[in-house]
């Protein structure tokens, strides 16, 4: 792997991190600051804006990184300029002349209309600020790309916090506050784009079909297959709000916010690194040593998930009753149950592996409807009947079958070889440990949060070292190339 290649990905794993933590520090306040049925609205408000934000990018954003090399700078970033900026802006009046029209008849109350035109402003200048973003990555601009999403975050933490604590603790307060925050942080992106020289030389004559027939070509079909994943992972909010009472989102928001994160933070960041190297090394050495790699990293996660799950569960009462407040501690069972879908979420680029060589997107869209489905169905016969647990199965059930049929439809490129002794000792390993967590009793619950992940840390690190030595030396030796690497990407010449 080139040192550039390391150079970026560590920029883009750094900032993961950052927002991962961000998130971790803005949970607790949020859920100790609102009510549950508060903090399910805003989730659900926050779903929506994602939703909206990624159709009004139409998919472009991944059509910029594959074709800017394609074309003369000026010319692409002239097309790329108006489409930006006219198609979410187009979008956007629609949308809130919808909107509008709806609250005259009555379908949109009175105390929600401002909500959903501000909703609808903020995935205007998401859409925007991502297409800027997106042609800076083009442009292998790493480390600006981070600083500026470091800098919108941070903004955003400290407005929509601030109002939350400070002014208005409702959902209705943190949209206020995000609408301030996004007010500067899009100002803020322009202003930073245009002095980096990104609108130099624009031209209305220089917009060509040529670049936008390609482009939306595509872009489209990744559109269909984002929105897909969106509406397959957001789903469950809405049957929830439809089915139950809005404090019963409230909690699932909760436990569904921090498996995500957790997820992210301890196995994103290796499955996220997994990609660029086996498409190098399908590259350079062909199927049988991609294999080799892949069943490698698949045999460590079937050694890691088990305890991982285990681990959530011996952890989540004491975890939330340290976050949150004590009506959502009620609830703990949810975070494993919820995790197991998220970590499979957090695999997908592995079991993808095949597919994504042979550039069969559109398999993968199919695979994704199938799944999303198959979701809906298990949601709307299950949520009625047993609640938040049906919501919470029906989604690990269905990331089981994106990621079964991702791996059974690219086995024709490449086949994994599962290790199920692997899985059976990760049980046992987890089983033990579950046991012994029963014995760690303490008044003090962040002692006792303290104790049983110490005891975790100790008894698993013992239990690598004794009996799973080729996969922790295989993860050791791993980590210690790409932080040597990265040493000498970044020495003077």
């Amino acid at each position: 792997m080139s040192n550039q290649l390391i150079k970026h990905s560590m920029i883009y794993s750094l900032f993961q991190l950052f927002m991962i933590l961000a998130g971790l520090i803005s949970f607790p306040i949020l859920t100790k600051t609102l009510s549950t049925e508060e903090y399910g609205i805003l989730g659900l408000i926050t779903v929506t804006l994602s939703m909206l934000a990624s159709f009004g990018k139409l998919g472009i954003q991944h059509g910029i990184i594959r074709y800017r090399e394609d074309f003369e700078k000026t010319t692409f970033i002239s097309n790329i300029t108006y489409l930006a900026f006219l198609g979410p802006f187009l979008l956007t009046l629609t949308l809130m002349a919808l909107s509008l029209i709806l609250y005259q008849v009555g379908y949109i109350p009175a105390g929600h209309i401002d909500t959903v035109l501000i909703v609808i402003f903020l995935a205007f200048g998401e859409q925007v600020r991502y297409f800027i973003a997106n042609y800076f990555i083009s442009e292998q601009q790493s480390s600006l790309v981070a600083k500026i999403r470091i800098l919108s975050k941070l903004i955003t933490m400290v407005f929509t916090l601030s109002v939350v604590v400070l002014v208005l603790a409702s959902a209705k307060g943190f949209i206020y506050g995000f609408l301030v925050a996004e007010i500067i942080v899009f100002s803020l992106t322009l202003y930073i784009a245009k002095k980096q020289g990104l609108f130099t030389g624009i031209h209305l004559s220089k917009v060509s079909a040529k670049i936008y027939k390609p482009l939306l070509l595509f872009s489209i079909p990744l559109l269909g297959l984002e929105m897909v994943s969106m509406l397959h992972a957001f789903l469950d909010r809405y049957l929830i709000k439809y089915f139950m009472e809005t404090r019963y989102l409230g909690y699932y928001t909760a436990y569904y916010n921090m498996a995500t994160m957790l997820a992210a933070l301890i196995i994103g960041g290796l499955t996220t690194a997994i990609v660029p190297a086996y498409l190098k090394t399908w590259n350079e050495q062909g199927r049988k040593a991609t294999e080799a790699l892949l069943n490698r990293i698949l045999n460590l996660l079937l050694l890691m998930y088990p305890i991982i799950i285990v681990s959530f569960w011996v952890v989540a009462e004491e975890l939330f009753e340290l976050l949150t407040t004590e009506e959502y501690v009620a609830y703990a069972y949810l975070l494993p149950l919820i995790a197991m879908g998220m970590l499979l979420q957090s695999a997908m680029p592995l079991f993808s592996a095949g597919l994504k060589i042979k550039k069969a997107s559109m398999v993968m869209f199919y695979c994704v409807i199938f799944s999303s489905i198959l979701n809906l169905v298990l949601n709307l016969i299950f949520i009625p009947l047993y609640g938040l647990t049906a919501a919470a199965v029906a989604t690990t059930v269905s990331y089981v079958c994106i990621a079964a049929s991702f791996t059974y439809f690219g086995s024709g490129t490449l086949t994994p070889k599962v290790n199920l002794y692997i899985l059976l000792r990760s049980c046992s390993y987890a089983g033990i440990f579950l046991l012994l967590s029963g014995y760690i009793q303490h008044d003090i619950n962040i002692i006792q949060l303290i104790l049983k992940v110490g005891v975790g840390v100790v008894y698993f690190s013992v239990i690598f070292l004794l009996f799973e030595k080729p996969l922790t030396l295989f993860l050791f030796n791993s980590l210690l190339k790409r932080n040597l690497s990265a040493k000498q990407a970044v020495k003077p010449s």
